[in-house]
């Protein structure tokens, strides 16, 4: 699991990324940067704060599927962290 701190610092490195292509997706994020749901890789894209309706607070990643080129708002808590090294994408 990653915490938040952490998800946001990665959500900052991928918005500095240079190397885009089509409609501004990010092109060799790095393997540090990636993330895993469900099996499936992502980039950090954004973070949300909000409420569910018993008051409690409720953390959501906004990941970027590479390949699909789709967003998906999930639980930040169901997200990981891919690995370390390989490119830098810059």
């Amino acid at each position: 699991m990653i915490d938040r701190a952490e998800y946001l610092r990665m959500c900052r490195e991928c918005a500095m990324i240079k190397t885009r292509g089509l409609f501004g997706i990010r092109q060799k994020v790095p393997d540090r940067l990636r993330v895993l749901w469900k099996g499936i890789e992502y980039y950090p894209q954004a973070y949300e704060l909000g409420f569910n309706d018993d008051g409690s607070v409720r953390h959501i990643a906004i990941i970027h599927d590479m390949k699909a080129n789709s967003i998906c708002h999930v639980p930040l808590g169901e997200i990981t962290e891919k690995g370390e090294g390989g490119d830098d994408g810059k």
